[in-house]
């Protein structure tokens, strides 16, 4: 007897063998000198914009948690569709000082691009920029 995915998915979950896929929102990650930004869609794309330069698409993937630390989650490494390029983003929820907004964020951000390191903030992407004092 073949058993079809359709039957064997809800047996899995009872069972707790199903990998959950975290609920998570559409992100917002930032940098400044250099500007940067990365947009993650969830269950869409990932795109990384550097001033100055075109963006960048890369496909989404749900990310883990770090080793040793699963309040962090990281996305990636990603590549794109053509392996040309690298990203990695790992998103702690941290409070994150924006000196040239004067504004402080609810995440903090490490990416790596092509092996180059920026650090920033994250808010999620449905949230208003918070208010400069």
């Amino acid at each position: 007897m073949r058993w079809s995915p359709v039957a064997v998915a809800p047996i899995l979950l009872v069972l707790g063998c199903a990998p959950a896929e975290p609920d998570l929102p559409a992100l917002r990650v930032f940098g400044n000198e250099p500007f940067w930004d990365v947009v993650i869609q969830t269950g869409d794309e990932i795109v990384y914009t550097r001033l100055g330069e075109k963006p960048v698409a890369f496909a989404y993937e749900v990310p883990r948690t770090a080793e040793g630390d699963s309040k962090t989650w990281v996305y990636g490494p990603i590549q794109t569709a053509d392996g040309g390029r690298e990203i990695e983003i790992r998103i702690s929820p941290l409070d994150c000082q924006d000196t040239m907004a004067d504004a402080v964020h609810p995440m903090r951000a490490a990416v790596t691009v092509d092996g180059e390191e920026l650090t920033g903030c994250a808010r999620r992407l449905d949230d208003p920029p918070p208010e400069s004092p």
